[in-house]
């Protein structure tokens, strides 16, 4: 600490007698030109300074206020989809502690993602209002925290005003702010970047140490939001040896590190920090990171992220996006390569115009690098096709806040830079103006075929979730649900599998309903008397196998009748019988099933499966096998008329069924196999699907 002191003391020392010598200046200056006795002039308001610098604060607010506005609007077309829901469910059932806060997704460590789940699902479970709230919450943070940068770097002029629509309009938001479980994700890690970048900046023109520590815990923050929030700290080193320290950028990078040193310990240390908590997380994780994809389909993936989304989306596209999909840029092949012209000029102007203007372009592309496509290699390119992973605009959000930090280095002179500018172009201000303006009507074309075509699933989900609040709150108690995938426009299946089955969506909902013993199962066996299940609207009906059937029991069972006390039988006329055998009168139609088993035909054939057989009976309680092109399953089966289900592996058109041991009256009336669904003819809770 001494060491921080003495250094930040030189730099006030430094400061405080140029400030004096200025002043001494000033006051020889003063004393020059006023007569002796006259009252000193006082200085006129600078009512232009002042304009302008609550004319800045206007237009920003207004913006900011704009940007809100859109996004308000997006998240009313929007709802939780796919990961949202696991990380509620995981939250409503993990106690507040280090595993669950550690816990990885796809390699992916973040407590404070973690920490925002288990929050809202005990508030609320599946609330998109306080979802869209805390969204919103962490846009403006964001959003402030992006002005505040930029005043920090460039001073409280209009420009920054360009800089900022930049950052507030583009598309390439959209995806991440409407996926709940990427914003409380991706918009920290925006945040702890602007604010880390501002207490950095701070530091290096003052010297003192509390700005340093403050980038340091705003670093520690970006990390804990993602691993994407491990890059900052090079950036930060970027940013000073290419624009804060004089001479050749390699040159300068030697000199940033002697000059900042406790300050790159300090955030090494906190890099170090997370690193070894990673890597720890990551030995236990089912998902390790590795080089996937041939070198062919990394370039495939590089150039499609770049020229699909990456230069689009700095200009306002794609303008319109792929069906089905989520987020997946299609732009037209004209716009694309008018784009690609667009950023070309953009970037030969701003290297001809601003000295070390190429350096804010090289610092952009090292992010892109490194935070948005080296993850994406080293975790996803075995999952989907190179080209279609390109095309997915979310992977660039995080970029948005670093283009626009990096378009304002390669246009504006840092407020205490001189000589940074070559020449002035006489049209610059309505060329801006012009380009801005297509940037944003561009921004606004995506943002509305982004909505037009989120409105189908997001409703087809929120109707489902609805709905299955509704089914939870009504259902009988006792119920055995049979558990299965939800729809794929809540999570799809190929994807999750078990985790998104309905014993963990709908199930959460359940908890809330402690008096109605809910309880699921995968695989239902034996006599079950109010078995019930999910349809694709969220509805909960009665279950029933669907497949084939067997026909009615070709056998009337003969039942024995009780006899008559002696002396009570009437007198039979002579000459007539009643053509009955006495003591017997015909049962219900059966199927003779006895100990070496018989087949019973099916209407239909299956293939090889996991299938369930439902037996129909009646009788005294016995033990029976079931077999069906496989196996036999032995059971018991209780007495009384009931439906038993047995789980089987097997196919075909017939089922085989034995006693185990001979069972006078036990009657078999009908059997059915195939798989558990909804009755088509039962009654639903609720009766019709919700809309919420």
């Amino acid at each position: 600490m001494l060491v921080w002191k003495r250094h930040a003391h030189a730099l006030r020392e430094g400061n405080q007698a140029a400030e004096a010598a200025q002043a001494a200046q000033a006051t020889s200056t003063a004393g020059a030109a006023e007569p002796p006795g006259a009252e000193p002039a006082r200085p006129a308001p600078d009512l232009a300074e002042g304009l302008r610098t609550h004319g800045v604060s206007l237009g920003a607010a207004l913006l900011i206020v704009i940007q809100l506005l859109w996004m308000v609007d997006l998240l009313t077309h929007s709802y939780f989809r796919q990961d949202d829901y696991s990380y509620l469910y995981r939250g409503l059932e993990s106690g507040f502690g280090w595993k669950y806060l550690t816990w990885e997704d796809a390699g992916q460590l973040m407590p404070f993602g973690m920490a925002v789940s288990w929050a809202l699902a005990r508030v609320s479970l599946y609330s998109w209002l306080l979802a869209s709230v805390s969204t919103l919450v962490l846009l403006t943070g964001t959003s402030l925290a992006m002005l505040r940068m930029l005043r920090t770097l460039f001073g409280n002029r209009p420009a920054i005003l360009a800089v900022l629509a930049v950052f507030l309009f583009s598309p390439l938001q959209l995806a991440g702010i409407s996926w709940w479980s990427w914003a409380i994700i991706i918009l920290p890690v925006e945040l702890t970047f602007c604010m880390a970048v501002t207490a950095h900046v701070h530091y290096l023109r003052d010297g003192r140490a509390r700005h340093a520590i403050a980038a340091a815990g705003w670093l520690l923050l970006g990390m804990a939001a993602s691993d994407k929030g491990a890059v900052v700290p090079l950036v930060l080193f970027a940013l000073t040896s290419a624009f804060f320290v004089p001479g050749t950028w390699a040159a300068a990078a030697v000199k940033s590190a002697v000059r900042y040193w406790r300050a790159w310990l300090l955030y090494g240390s906190v890099l170090a920090a997370w690193a070894a908590v990673y890597l720890v997380q990551l030995s236990s994780s089912a998902v390790k990171p590795a080089a996937s994809g041939s070198i062919s389909g990394i370039l495939s993936f590089v150039s499609t992220l770049t020229g699909t989304v990456l230069l689009p989306g700095a200009v306002g596209g794609p303008w319109q996006w792929a069906q089905p999909g989520y987020a997946v840029a299609d732009p037209p092949a004209a716009l694309q390569q008018l784009s690609w012209a667009v950023c070309a000029i953009v970037l030969v102007v701003s290297c001809a115009r601003r000295v070390r203007a190429w350096r804010a372009w090289a610092i952009l592309a090292g992010w892109v690098a490194v935070a948005d496509i080296l993850p994406i290699v080293l975790g996803r390119m075995g999952q989907l096709p190179a080209s279609l992973l390109g095309t997915e605009a979310r992977y660039l959000e995080d970029a948005v806040p670093v283009l626009a930090l990096c378009a304002g280095l390669a246009f504006l002179p840092l407020a205490d830079e001189q000589g940074a500018i070559r020449f002035r172009l006489p049209a610059a201000r309505p060329a801006v103006a012009v380009l801005l303006s297509v940037c944003v009507i561009g921004s606004f074309w995506s943002l509305q075929s982004f909505e037009t075509g989120n409105v189908v699933p997001a409703a087809a989900a929120r109707s489902y979730i609805v709905t299955a609040q509704a089914a939870v709150a009504g259902a009988p108690r006792g119920a055995l649900i049979v558990d299965g995938p939800t729809p794929a426009s809540v999570m799809a299946p190929i994807i999750f599998g078990s985790s998104g089955y309905t014993s963990r969506v709908i199930g959460a909902i359940a908890r809330g309903e402690p008096a109605k013993h809910l309880a699921w199962t995968a695989v239902p066996r034996g006599a079950v008397g109010k078995l019930m299940v999910f349809n694709a609207s969220g509805q909960l009906l009665p279950a029933a196998v669907a497949g084939p059937v067997s026909g009615p029991p070709p056998v009337k069972l003969p039942v024995q009748t009780s006899r008559k006390k002696p002396g009570k039988e009437p007198r039979k006329k002579p000459g007539k019988t009643s053509g009955k055998t006495p003591g017997k009168t015909a049962g219900p139609h059966c199927w003779a099933v006895t100990t070496a088993g018989i087949s019973i035909p099916v209407h239909g054939s299956l293939y090889r499966w996991n299938w369930f057989v439902r037996l129909d009976y009646s009788g005294p309680a016995t033990a029976a096998a079931v077999s069906y092109g496989g196996g036999w399953a032995s059971v018991q089966l209780p007495a009384g008329t009931h439906s038993f289900y047995v789980p089987v592996v097997g196919g075909g058109s017939t089922v085989g069924v034995r006693l185990a041991a001979p069972s006078p009256g036990w009657c078999l009336t009908g059997l059915a196999v195939g798989s558990l669904q909804p009755a088509p003819s039962g009654p639903a809770i609720p009766a019709t699907p919700l809309t919420g």
